[in-house]
């Protein structure tokens, strides 16, 4: 498909919403808004539809490191996740104060700033980062290659922090004599931090994706009053691929993750990231030639007790704009827009019945044609890529009564028209 026509779609899409929202779902059309917002005709009816035509869990394609979050977690069998940072450019030479650049023959007080997701935190005990050198010339997505590298040779230094240590701004204390040689010998500093502990501990730092990146920063010289030099984050491979590099300048590691739902269930969240996508058969003259005034999709939670089975998980539907050309749904649902004024609040361990509401979905769906777009769906986590939370749900191949259903309240549509 071609990314002109998938402009104009979304364009087209936005404008509906804004239309559809100035008449909202205010079925009083006596005041100001009679020739906008003409009155309805008839009684509203409501009915619920088995119209799922099809239901599925997707893997979410977005990409290794385009995560908002990077999560750091240490939980024994149940979740052990790292993180990776990449300075691939390091300064070979620093200038004194009124003086000419020299080379940097020495390095003090090198640390690494992070910036923390302070509510992220799951632990009350100390918790201690160990730090690695993971340069390699593997393949940059190889995650057991990278896995491979967390062994004793490669251990660079360790700092341990009390939990009223973690702060917004965590700074991360590494081996001065490692960054030396890395500067000297004019090689990429590429670190993973692993958690490590006598207790559990997670916690979420904030990615170069969500604007607040790691820093690198270090004094090229012992003397306290000298200003420390700064390096951002950069990563030169994989090469002649500048938006995957950019990626990769940090991203999280994987190395063991809550056993996830089975393939007969739609599944959202967790890691690797998941999403639902679902496709439906609805009555043309429902689209065509009523107004909906609320449809809800109505999904039968099944409890997930993991991990973390009370905490909260914000859902998001969106409206997939991918074309019927588009066949494979894992790619289709990456190509949506998000149709809510709100996130979906639910916990991993609830039950019974869940509402998604999805009235906007339809003002889109009426200018478009079913022969060209899917009447599709996806639902995806607002923490997708750094939360281990998982939500289930029934799919269609469920027991009846446990499957997704379409409930829509509409009336027959007026025409617009001047008395």
């Amino acid at each position: 498909m071609k990314s002109s026509s998938l402009v104009l779609r979304a364009l087209a899409t936005a404008a509906v919403f804004i239309s559809f929202a100035s008449c909202s779902e205010n079925l009083d059309s006596s005041g100001v808004c009679s020739v906008l917002c003409p009155a309805v005709g008839g009684e509203i009816q409501n009915i619920t539809l088995d119209a799922i035509q099809l239901d599925t869990t997707v893997q979410a394609l977005s990409g290794l490191g385009t995560e908002p979050g990077l999560l750091l977690a240490n939980r024994g069998d149940t979740l052990d996740t790292r993180i990776i940072v990449r300075f691939d450019s390091l300064p070979t030479k620093f200038t004194p104060t009124s003086d000419t650049a020299q080379p940097i023959t020495s390095v003090d007080s090198a640390y690494i700033q992070l910036h923390l997701d302070t509510l992220s935190i799951r632990g009350t005990g100390p918790v201690t980062i160990e730090a690695y050198d993971v340069d390699t010339t593997a393949n940059d997505t190889s995650t057991a290659a990278i896995l491979a590298l967390f062994r004793s040779d490669r251990f660079i230094s360790s700092q341990t922090f009390a939990r009223t240590d973690l702060k917004d701004t965590v700074n991360y204390y590494f081996s001065n004599a490692v960054l030396l040689a890395k500067i000297q010998s004019s090689s990429h500093l590429r670190i993973g931090l692993r958690a490590t502990g006598s207790t559990s501990s997670q916690m979420d730092f904030i990615s170069a994706e969500a604007g607040q990146p790691a820093v690198l920063y270090f004094r090229a010289t012992p003397d306290t009053m000298t200003k420390p030099l700064n390096v951002s984050l950069l990563s030169k491979t994989p090469v002649d691929e500048s938006i995957a590099a950019t990626h990769l300048t940090d991203y999280t590691v994987i190395a063991k993750a809550p056993v996830q739902a089975p393939l007969t269930d739609l599944a959202v969240g967790g890691l690797p990231p998941t999403r639902i996508y679902v496709r439906f058969n609805i009555p043309l003259n429902i689209i065509d030639s009523s107004t909906v005034v609320r449809a809800t999709l109505l999904l039968n939670q099944i409890p997930n007790t993991s991990i973390d089975p009370g905490d909260t998980v914000r859902l998001l539907p969106g409206l997939v704009l991918a074309g019927n050309a588009v066949k494979d749904p894992a790619k289709a649902a990456q190509i949506a827009t998000d149709i809510a004024l709100d996130t979906v609040l639910l916990t991993p361990g609830g039950s019974g019945v869940k509402s998604v509401e999805l009235a906007r979905a339809f003002a889109a769906w009426r200018t478009q044609s079913p022969d060209t777009t899917a009447r599709a769906l996806v639902l995806r986590s607002l923490t997708e890529g750094s939360s281990p939370l998982e939500v289930s749900f029934s799919s269609s191949e469920a027991a009846i009564g446990l499957r997704p259903q379409l409930r829509i309240s509409f009336t027959p549509r007026v025409p617009l028209g001047l008395p």
